[in-house]
């Protein structure tokens, strides 16, 4: 029933999808920051599912993909992926905001040793010893970037909530992950994101709508960030691709590489400078990706 959105296992590809679904997903976590207190964080992922939530039917329109034929079976699942979206979305970009945009990535990257415990409990899937390695490799060099960008002693009271959000966007982005990987294989890439964009869009269109008119938010002010949806939905639809060809414990590690791309981001916009301790870390993550690339007779299976 559901092998018409089965794809063959292949990492590689894999890998390049979800590298190019990350440099989608990299500005828009980091709109908090661009923003500079513009728009408030709740507006601001209010924008980007609307925004997502406008493309994705126009694209249902041109490829005359009907979302209209009943209720998804599925449906539960697309509630709570919307919720953990919003979630996800919302601690990610208030934690950019606070800390240097390359530490709260890294901090949220912890989302990847979730994901792989998760993967293994909830979906059954294979954790190899290569898996365990991989995630070792890359949370520690997270560890090191995070540990660079500390110019004092503690984080101040900011700053702390900053890495709490962080952790709790890390959170609701595994748990969004697993859901991902398992409706991918079950339904079009157009349904998905239409339930996903849709469902987030009119959860929090009440709430924003009051936020705006209370705060005299100006439409020139909410049409600057107009970008997100539509830059969001080519993100997830790569995203879906991703995790239609190889298992969410695999691609897990690889999306450390988001680091590399907000430090890229952090310094091309802000002037960012990565220490020299923070590129070891970003070495590290690259041997995490590394070792997932190797021959599957190297990983070592824990015995039954």
């Amino acid at each position: 029933m559901y092998t018409a959105y089965r794809r063959e296992q292949h990492t590689g590809l894999a890998f390049v999808l979800a590298i190019a679904g990350m440099s989608a997903f990299t500005p828009i976590f980091a709109a908090g920051k661009i923003a500079d207190g513009l728009l408030p964080v709740i507006v601001l992922v209010w924008l980007r599912y609307l925004g997502g939530a406008m493309t994705i039917l126009g694209v249902s329109v041109v490829k005359r993909v009907s979302l209209t034929g009943g209720l998804s079976p599925l449906w539960k699942l697309h509630v709570l992926r919307a919720c953990c979206g919003i979630g996800g979305l919302g601690c990610s970009i208030y934690a950019a905001s606070v800390l240097p945009l390359a530490d709260a990535t890294a901090i949220g990257l912890t989302k990847g040793i979730i994901a792989i415990g998760l993967a293994g409990l909830i979906l059954k899937e294979i954790i190899t010893g290569k898996h365990w390695i991989a995630g070792a490799f890359c949370a520690f060099g997270a560890l090191l970037v995070v540990r660079s960008t500390e110019t004092v002693g503690t984080y101040d009271g900011l700053a702390v909530a900053g890495v709490g959000a962080a952790l709790l966007g890390a959170v609701f982005m595994a748990l969004e992950t697993l859901i991902i990987r398992y409706i991918s294989q079950r339904e079009n890439t157009v349904t998905i994101l239409a339930y996903v964009n849709v469902l987030a869009a009119c959860v929090l269109t009440g709430p924003v709508v009051w936020l705006i008119v209370n705060e005299g938010i100006s439409l020139d002010s909410l049409m600057l960030f107009a970008w997100m949806g539509p830059l969001a939905i080519i993100g997830q639809s790569l995203n879906v691709s991703a995790y239609r060809r190889a298992g969410a414990a695999t691609l897990a590690p690889i999306y450390y590489g988001t680091v590399l791309l907000s430090a890229l981001f952090g310094f091309a916009v802000w002037g960012e400078i990565p220490t020299p301790i923070a590129a070891l870390g970003a070495l590290l993550i690259i041997m995490g990706g590394a070792v997932l690339t190797l021959p599957q007779s190297f990983s070592i299976r824990r015995r039954p």
